[in-house]
C-alpha cells in the first residue's frame, strides 16, 4: 500500500472504493443521516478481517486531511482483509 492517494474532497468518495484511515481499511457507507446540515457528517465500515470492529463517523476536517484512497481495490459487503491483500468473494 505504498501508492495511497490522499482524499481531499467528500465528493471524490464512492461506495465501491476502499479508504485507509488510520492504518486501517475501510468502505465508504455514505452520509450521516442524523447529522446536521451544517455540519456534515460521512459514515465508513471497516472490511472484515481487522482488529477495528465498529463504525466510524468523520467531519469535513477529518475528510480532507486523514483519509487515503487505496487504488487498485474494490470494497463490497463481502471483502475480507486477508494477510497483505484482500480478497473479494463470489456469493
Amino acid at each position: 500500500m505504498d501508492n495511497l492517494i490522499p482524499v481531499y474532497e467528500s465528493s471524490t468518495l464512492s461506495h465501491r472504493k476502499v479508504y485507509q484511515i488510520k492504518g486501517a481499511l475501510y468502505r465508504f457507507t455514505g452520509r450521516c443521516p442524523w447529522a446536521r446540515i451544517d455540519h456534515p457528517q460521512w459514515c465508513f465500515t471497516p472490511l472484515a478481517g481487522q482488529r477495528r470492529k465498529a463504525d466510524i463517523k468523520l467531519n469535513q476536517n477529518n475528510v480532507r486531511h486523514g483519509i487515503y484512497e487505496v487504488p487498485g481495490m474494490v470494497a463490497s459487503r463481502q471483502s475480507e482483509v486477508m494477510g497483505q491483500g484482500i480478497q473479494q468473494t463470489l456469493f
